[in-house]
């Protein structure tokens, strides 16, 4: 069973589907005005320094352009995901 989103609709399950709605939609046409109460929190950053392997950075470089981010959103990324997986604890 598949969640609903504020506008009545099927709400996408995953990145893919939420691209191939907005790539057959007319962005012009949606209800904007019903998401004024929406707020984004942006998590405090801390910078650090790190070093690494030059082979790793560059590996990480690649990636990072491959999936259209920077290699320290990448690094973020990579972080998160390794942080908040119940498997790696």
């Amino acid at each position: 069973m598949s969640a609903v989103s504020r506008a009545g609709k099927p709400a996408p399950r995953d990145l893919n589907e939420l691209a191939e709605h907005f790539d057959r939609t007319d962005a012009g046409e949606l209800p904007w005005g019903e998401a004024t109460d929406l707020t984004i929190e942006r998590p405090e950053l801390e910078q650090i320094s790190l070093r690494l392997p030059k082979e790793d950075l560059a590996e990480l470089k690649r990636r990072a352009a491959r999936a259209g981010v920077g290699y320290t959103t990448l690094v973020r990324m990579i972080l998160r995901q390794y942080l908040h997986n119940p498997l790696s604890r």
